[in-house]
């Protein structure tokens, strides 16, 4: 079973490119359903617009890297040598 799955990951590892255009295409997708299929009750004003979720989430996600690694990651780091003293 773990052998398997191990197979598993390492071809979709060498095949990084495909699904990066898979992911690409159905998120895409997702977005066009979304200009076509209208929510019917927006909780705010703004999320009535097609293609908001996907956007929020787009900037959600880039908010918390850039937080992660330019706040977070230097008050978390140990130096290179550490652990070698």
């Amino acid at each position: 079973m773990t052998q398997t799955f191990g197979r598993l990951l390492q071809h979709m590892r060498d095949r990084w490119k495909i699904w990066r255009i898979v992911f690409f295409v159905v998120l895409g997708v997702l977005v066009g359903i979304n200009v076509l299929i209208h929510p019917h009750h927006a909780e705010f004003g703004i999320d009535a617009y097609p293609g908001f979720w996907g956007l929020f989430g787009l900037v959600s996600g880039l908010a918390m890297v850039i937080i992660m690694k330019k706040i977070i990651q230097p008050l978390i780091a140990r130096k290179e040598d550490y652990y070698e003293r």
